[in-house]
């Protein structure tokens, strides 16, 4: 948490000593300088368990002693300022130019330039976990095509590097400072749970990485250990570092979150190697008993989909009437509409699967509209992504209604318990 004072004279000072108050961790003291009579403004920032910025703004006016106190020294010290997060109250400020006039002129990274870091992390994650399930559950000859391997490192590669952006990201949110000025608070970042699992999954890719492209691992138990744990580790890191640890029931929303993620990826991956590379690129004595074990494993992960996709929504949305109260909670309705659409696709191209590949023998000639079938169910793959990309980055509805604070709007603050040297509260 960083804690900006501007004075009555316009200066700006960052403050230090924030400690939690008496009621733990809902609540921050921060101790004030002496401050002379007029108005102050106090502007705040953190980062949130699920990586979101909070920022909150604080104005209040110390008023010179009276007549009747002409003894007391003109100069007020106040000693300390509680801020906790609910709504603010209505102070009078004076009149003119004051700290209440000036705008806050600290760096926030756009919404937009967020959701195409997570998009394209998400893309890249799920490129390497679909990949490897591919490769154990669907088709061997996965883990040794030369196409898959340099998209297998490639996605590695940018995994590691969006990783560190988006501690950089994080590292911004804390300083109020663009991202490339922040490589001083990256200690800081990793001090939150977004931040803390975005080093992880630097450090789970390099192990990755090794095991991968550098290690000789004759025993295939033992390679398939060493690669599902950074595997694993690497779905964690989405749980968090978003809702599904800073939420309610977070045991029940990590697990769901990796049991979510890991059938998307297994699902939209393999979509992706049956539709370029094994249809048009294999013979039908390969393709067939593919496509087939490919249509199995969509059937598990569209289940597990579906299961894991309901639980997340309870936690995170609660009632269905918050469904339209938040962003967070449109993405999902167009999220399930747009999944609806993927699905009557891929019932579909089961079906071609059970009757066009019942002759092997004439398989190869009779997959032209399978294979249309099944870029177009991948399209729509990527479009869900993108949408569960934004969902992540927007608060959901159950975050809002555990504290009381409105819908949609900036959590701001309200500052109480401020004594002054004359030790009566200016309000």
């Amino acid at each position: 948490m960083t804690v900006t004072l501007i004075d009555a004279t316009g200066a700006r000072s960052e403050l230090s000593g924030s400690t939690h108050g008496a009621t733990g961790d809902t609540e921050v003291v921060t101790p004030l300088p002496t401050l002379q009579p007029g108005p102050v403004s106090v502007r705040w920032r953190l980062v949130g368990p699920d990586g979101h910025p909070i920022t909150g703004r604080v104005n209040f006016t110390i008023t010179a002693p009276t007549a009747t106190t002409a003894a007391t020294p003109a100069t007020t010290a106040p000693t300390v300022a509680v801020a906790a997060t609910t709504p603010p109250t209505t102070i009078p400020a004076t009149v003119g130019t004051s700290p209440f006039d000036q705008s806050d002129d600290s760096y926030s990274t756009p919404t937009f330039v967020r959701w195409i870091v997570r998009y394209a992390s998400y893309l890249a994650i799920m490129a390497i976990v679909g990949i490897l399930l591919t490769a154990a559950y669907v088709w061997t000859g996965t883990g040794a095509h030369s196409i898959l391997l340099r998209v297998l490192s490639r996605s590695l590669f940018a995994t590691a590097a969006l990783g560190f952006l988006q501690l950089l990201v994080v590292a911004s949110d804390i300083s109020g400072r663009a991202p490339w000025s922040s490589f001083g608070s990256i200690d800081a970042a990793t001090t939150t749970d977004a931040g803390m699992a975005f080093a992880i999954r630097i450090a789970l890719v390099v192990a990755m990485w090794l095991v991968l492209f550098q290690a000789d691992i004759a025993h295939r138990e033992v390679y398939w250990t060493a690669v599902t744990l950074p595997g694993l580790g690497l779905l964690a890191t989405w749980a968090f570092a978003g809702h599904s640890r800073s939420m309610r029931w977070p045991a029940v929303g990590v697990a769901t979150d990796v049991a979510h993620h890991a059938a998307a990826a297994a699902w939209i991956a393999g979509l992706a190697i049956v539709g370029w590379i094994v249809i048009p690129k294999t013979p039908p004595e390969v393709l067939v008993p593919v496509v087939r074990r490919f249509s199995r494993v969509a059937a598990i992960s569209v289940a597990i989909l579906v299961a894991t996709g309901v639980v997340q929504s309870v936690r995170l949305v609660g009632s269905p009437m918050n469904l339209l109260d938040a962003n967070h909670g449109r993405y999902l309705i167009a999220k399930v509409v747009v999944l609806a659409a993927m699905l009557g696709i891929a019932q579909t191209n089961r079906r071609r699967v059970d009757r066009r590949l019942e002759d092997s023998d004439g398989a190869g000639h009779r997959t032209g509209a399978l294979r249309k079938a099944i870029v177009t169910e991948f399209a729509i793959g990527l479009i869900i992504v993108g949408i569960t990309a934004a969902m992540v980055v927007s608060p959901p509805s159950s975050s809002r209604a555990e504290t009381g604070a409105p819908l949609d709007t900036e959590i701001r603050a309200i500052l109480h318990n401020v004594v002054t040297g004359s030790e009566r509260p200016t309000q």
